[in-house]
């Protein structure tokens, strides 16, 4: 009964909060946009300026009156955002709350695009360069989603993995070559197929083989063959 009676309280409190703030005149915006210490793709001044560009009359406007739907709408347009909420306060601030999509991978294509974790591609930034997985090379738009797409979400939630490799790279074979962040070979994929268990013989190499002879002693590692792993000696 008491969790009843204070689910109850809270309904009407919160009811009472809204029903008040949107007798309140809108004195002015505040924009709050999350990860804005990581990821910098959009600014408060931006959407601010988008804002009172397409709603000149908001400030000084009721509460009551104002559409937050197609407000949310306007800012959920950017291709880097990905969720906006917008609700109003008792000192008559018209608040924005702004979620960015996370890019996991920039291509190298046309103008280039990153595409975040759920798969929406998003244009580049002039203003800001997220230091992700990049993809170049023969890159053709049907092998995006069906073989990129899966190479690149296993890369992205490997904790091992997402730290050490920095790029792909497509051939003209339509091969994959992964170039490393530590050790500078160049990693033979070949193929996406059987990728995950190519990955699994290159880790053991890491832990095994490197631990022994260093991480510098090879500049190419071949991993198109199905019991063994070729490599080849610096000069």
């Amino acid at each position: 009964m008491i969790w009843m009676a204070l689910f109850a309280y809270i309904i009407v409190t919160f009811a009472f909060v809204n029903k008040k703030s949107d007798a309140l005149l809108v004195t002015g915006i505040d924009i709050s946009i999350m990860d804005s210490l990581h990821t910098h793709f959009i600014s408060d001044s931006d959407i601010k300026n988008l804002i009172l560009k397409n709603h000149p009359e908001l400030i000084g406007q009721s509460a009551k009156e104002i559409d937050k739907e197609d407000l949310e709408s306007l800012i959920n347009k950017i291709p880097s955002v990905k969720n906006t909420e917008v609700y109003s306060s008792l000192t008559g601030c018209l608040n924005f709350a702004i979620e960015q999509r996370k890019p996991i991978v920039r291509f190298v294509k046309d103008k280039g695009f990153y595409i975040d974790e759920e798969g929406k591609r998003m244009p580049l930034s002039s203003n800001y360069t997220s230091r992700v997985l990049v993809v170049s090379g023969n890159i053709k738009d049907q092998i995006i989603e069906e073989e990129l797409m899966p190479l690149v979400n296993f890369i992205a939630k490997d904790e091992f993995w997402s730290s050490q490799i920095n790029q792909i790279y497509v051939d003209s074979n339509d091969e994959y070559i992964l170039i490393p962040r530590v050790g500078g070979q160049k990693i033979e994929l070949g193929k996406i197929d059987n990728f995950e268990r190519k990955f699994a013989k290159l880790y053991a190499l890491y832990k095994d083989g490197f631990s022994t002879v260093g991480w510098n002693k090879y500049n190419k590692i071949n991993l198109k063959y199905e019991n063994q792993i070729v490599c080849t000696k610096r000069h």
